[in-house]
This record gives C-alpha cells, structure tokens and sequence, in this order.
C-alpha cells in the first residue's frame, strides 16, 4: 500500500481514517496512515523507517513518549498519543484523522518455512486438544461417572466445569495475549494441559476431579487467542494468512467428530488413558515450541508492568465472569431440574442483568482499557457473523452427544461400536476441512457459501430427526447420510466463522477476535444441550424414545437454516476488509 494515499472518512473497524477505499468500497485492513499535514504533533518520528522501532518510537513524539511511557491514571491517558490499539492516542488520532505507518517488529514473520510449518502444527494441536476437551467427553461421561461415583444429577458437570472455565475466561485470555509476549502466554497454557491433565488420570475423587478440569480449562483457553495472534503475525501475507486461520480453525472442527472415535478406542482399556495419551501427545510439541519459537512482542510491549495491569480491565473480567458462569450454570442444571425451577430461572435472570451492566461498563471504560474494542458494534457485518456462529456449536454438540448416548444406553452399542458408527463425521470433517485450503472462497466469499452450508446442516438435522434413532437400516438410510451432509456443511461455517470474526476485528485484536468467536461457539453448545435435554420430556421422558430426540433435531435444524437466511440477507462481502499486500499484526 503507497504512503502516499490521503486518509478520507473514520473507519468502523479500529475508529482511525482508513485509506481511500479499495474496489467493492471495502476497507483496508492494513493499518498503514499519513497525515494530511496539519498538526506538526503528529509528525512521524525521526525512526519511522526504522525496522526495530517499537510502538512509542514510532507514533509519538518525544514529549508525547515520556507521557506513553509514564504510569498515569486511565483519565489521563484518555490524551495520551500512542498505538489506538492500546487507546494512548484513539481519542487524538480519531480528531486529526491522522497516524502513522506501522513498523512494529516481528519476529515470526522473519521465520524459515520449516519452522513456521512445526510452529503451525503446535498452535494446531493445541486447538484440536482443547476442542476434544468437550467433545471426547460427551463419550466418557458415563463411565467417569461410575468410576468416581458421581450421582445422575451432578454428571453434567464431568463436561461443564472444563466447559464453564474455558468459556468464561476466554476473552480474558485474549486481552493477556494482546497485553504480554504470546509466545510466553501461549507455552503457559500448553506446557500446563499436558501437567494438570496427567494429573487428572490418577484422580478417584470426583471433585478433585472436578476442581483439576476446571483448572485445565483455564489453562487450555490460554492457548488459543495467542495462536491466533502468533498466526496472524507469522503470515503477513493475506491470502497465506486466511488459509492458515482456516486451517486453525479447521482443527477444532475436526476434534468434535475424531476425539469421539479416540475416546471410544481407549475406553476399551479405561478412560484414565484418554487423559494420559494427551499428555504423551503434548510433551514432545510443547518441548518443539518452547526451543523453536522465538521471542514475540506484545502489542503493548512498550508500557511498563502497573500500566498493562490496569488495562487487563479486571473489573469487566469478574463482571463477565459471573454472568457466564451463571448464565451455564442455569442451563447445565435445567437439563437436570426442569425449565421452572429456581436454579434455572434466578442464574439466568441475574447473568441477563450482568450482560448488561458489562456492556455499560465497557462503554464506559476508557480506550484500550476495556476488554472489548470501543467500536466492536460497528464491525463489519458483525451482527450476522456472531448470529451464524451460535448456531454451529449447537448443531454439533446436538447431534453427537444425543446420538452417541442413544447408540449405547438404548441400542446397547460398546463405546467403540458407537465411535465407529460416528466415523462418517470425522471422515467428512477430514476432508471438508482439507478442501477449505484448496478452495478458499469457500472460507473467503461466506456470503452464499454459509446459507448453502447451513441448509446442508438443516438436512442432516432432518434425516436424524426421521432415523428413529438409527437402529438396523435406519442407520443407512437416515444417519449415515445425515452424518455427511451435516458435517460438512457444520465443517464450513465452523471455519468460515472462526476466520471471518477474527478478520472483522483490527488486526490489533486479532486476540480478543478469535476469543470472542470461541464463546460464541461455546454458549451456543450449553444453550443446544439444555434444550435438547428438555425436549426429551416432548416424549415418554426416557432416552428410548426418539420423539424427545426427534423434536430437538427439528429446533436445532430450524435455528441453523434460519441463521443461515439471516446472513445472507444481512452480510455484505463489500464491508468487509480488502488487503493491498502484507499486513502486519500489531
């Protein structure tokens, strides 16, 4: 992009003049501005070719340094010149609609394709472990119950205290991989799954164990918003860089459908071995990041400790906190209590109330202290984005963890014949996933190819809700299908979600991006499974009856087609942003 190019109108996505308009009116992504030459205080700095000049180097001037460096209050900062990304100098840039080119070093972009590949793996492994974390234990519920004597009515939490944790802290994570060197955050948390889930493995206390997934969860949440950072800044390169995301997030996808087939293999010996295979999975990889990776620099790397501490946003880190962990809380225990009972309707109420008041208080907190960007509802398309995606999680949870406990409790399938029955939907996330790299407008141009994928799911809902249960040729004729169309239509709004709201956002938040994307995925999952465990009532109440079953595929397929309406009548590829060359992660 030429530094040349005259800024024009305020950009929606980070509150700065973007560059003049690209073909289709879009907005350029690349965070590269000039001045129109009247303020004199906004000059470039004497080191603003310089490669290695840090963020305070390059957007202040000497005086305006000394105050960014400094450790002054959140008002005063309100007039501090630095980064927008960080808020130092939102509020002076957003007036002059001026800023300067954006120079910040970066050390993984530099790396050798081999190495950048190994790195790639890891961040890929990593999402694939904390994904499975969900998934595999829609499978070994059952039997972690028996073992540990956990009775019918607390057996939910086996899946949401690793669930509750994981979804409440992870925009957290995103302002911690934002605030301090991803690398560093990143090994954290991988380093930390691998301790904590060997653990786990030799617990016979049910809240130790309990207590221990919990803990995982919020070591396992570490790891994905500095990915997603990592990621973005190892491939400046746009194209290069949707495809990698994809890819990213295409690991995920495939643990909803492959760990259930990994835990059903080692459930023939005892579901301890899930745990410790992982452990043996992680120790090698977490051994190649910790020695190949090298240092990264945070966007705020240039403010001192107390001055990243009050950006953490802690008061909005508790307030949100409390409204998810009320907010799952209410639904995990209506499955198991009823829809009219207080510990449904007094949780959710409250946790409505603490949206609310967290969403003022964002508002209110001033530029780059909050934890979530000022401008975040004026992103482009973002109301139709975060509709589709809390829809995928939904359809996924739904139709595996349904059909994987009628397959046992009422065909009376082993655990293994049950995972291999549900081998369809791995083979086809596999492959779906796969051709995403081939064919990246399937990723890159959402806005017909998401409601194609969401009638794909719409059918797979039907065919599982008219299989009976899948039992003799039903399986065949109904869920085998069901299974490959459903994925792979769930394959591609998966991936196309995950990538699109990380670009929606400044690649400054590149974090924030992808943790927001991940508890959209996640809420919609505990909103799919309370209510398919309510529906089971629409029958006789028992799991051999397939009406209850039938009626919750009915829901969840009417919410995915109706998403999928909604996007394309809503999304608009022109606002979304264009790239002129690399780009590069703040």
């Amino acid at each position: 992009m030429s530094a040349e190019i005259t800024a024009t109108a305020p950009n929606a996505q980070s509150g700065l003049a973007p560059v003049q308009a690209t073909e289709n009116n879009g907005f350029s992504r690349s965070p590269t501005f000039v001045s129109d030459g009247g303020d004199d205080s906004l000059s470039p700095s004497p080191r603003a070719n310089d490669a290695s000049a840090t963020l305070t180097d390059l957007n202040a001037t000497t005086i305006n340094k000394e105050k960014a460096l400094s450790t002054t209050t959140a008002d005063d900062d309100e007039h501090l010149p630095a980064q927008s990304t960080m808020g130092k100098v939102e509020s002076e840039l957003e007036k002059s609609g001026a800023a300067h080119p954006h120079h910040h070093k970066n050390a993984l972009a530099s790396l050798d394709p081999k190495r950048k590949g190994i790195l790639l793996l890891c961040f890929c492994l990593s999402m694939f472990i904390d994904a499975a974390g969900v998934s595999a234990t829609f499978l070994m519920t059952a039997p972690i119950a028996e073992d540990l004597g956990v009775k019918t009515g607390d057996q939910a939490w086996i899946l949401g205290t690793y669930s509750l944790a994981f979804a409440a802290t992870l925009l957290f994570a995103g302002r911690l991989a934002d605030l301090y060197p991803p690398h560093r955050v990143y090994t954290i948390g991988f380093i930390g799954i691998a301790i904590f889930y060997l653990i786990i493995s030799f617990m016979t206390n049910q809240y130790a164990f309990f207590v221990l997934r919990a803990i995982s969860g919020l070591l396992a949440v570490l790891t994905i918003p500095s990915s997603i950072n990592m990621i973005i800044q190892m491939y400046p390169e746009p194209a290069e860089q949707a495809k990698k995301l994809a890819l990213f997030g295409m690991a995920g996808a495939l643990a909803n459908t492959i760990a259930l087939v990994l835990a059903g293999i080692f459930l023939l010996a005892n579901w301890r071995w899930y745990f410790r295979f992982i452990t043996i999975i992680i120790a090698p990889f977490a051994v190649l990041a910790w020695f190949m990776m090298p240092r990264t620099e945070a966007v705020a790397e240039d403010l001192p400790g107390a001055a990243k501490l009050k950006r953490m946003d802690l008061g909005g880190v508790v307030i949100l906190l409390a409204c998810l962990v009320l907010f799952i809380l209410g639904f995990t225990q209506a499955a198991v209590d009823g829809w009219n009972k207080a510990i449904f309707i007094a949780p959710l109420i409250v946790s409505i109330f603490l949206l609310v008041a967290f969403l003022v208080w964002e508002r209110y907190m001033p530029r780059g202290y909050s934890l979530l960007p000022h401008d975040m509802w004026s992103y482009p398309n973002i109301f139709p984005l975060i509709l589709q995606a809390s829809a995928i999680f939904m359809w996924f949870a739904c139709a595996q963890l349904r059909i994987a406990t009628y397959f046992q409790e009422a065909l009376h399938n082993s655990a293994i014949l049950t995972a291999v029955k549900l081998l369809p939907m791995g083979i086809t996330a596999l492959f779906v996933g796969s051709s995403t790299q081939a064919l990246p407008w399937l990723i890159t141009r959402p806005r017909y190819v998401q409601p194609a994928a969401s009638v794909l799911c719409f059918a797979g809902s039907m065919l599982f809700a008219f299989s009976n249960g899948g039992a003799g040729k039903d399986y065949w004729r109904f869920m085998f299908p069901g299974q490959i169309l459903g994925t792979a239509g769930g394959m591609i709004v998966f991936i196309g979600m995950n990538t699109s709201i990380i670009q929606a956002f400044p690649l400054e938040f590149a974090g924030v991006g992808g943790s927001f994307a991940n508890i959209l995925f996640q809420v919609g999952g505990v909103i799919g499974i309370s209510v398919q465990a309510g529906l089971i009532n629409t029958g006789n109440g028992t799991i051999e009856d397939w009406t209850g079953s039938k009626n919750s595929y009915f829901f969840t397929g009417a919410y995915i087609l109706f998403t999928g309406i909604v996007f394309v009548l809503w999304y608009r590829q022109s606002k979304m942003p264009k790239y002129d060359g690399p780009v590069v992660a703040a």
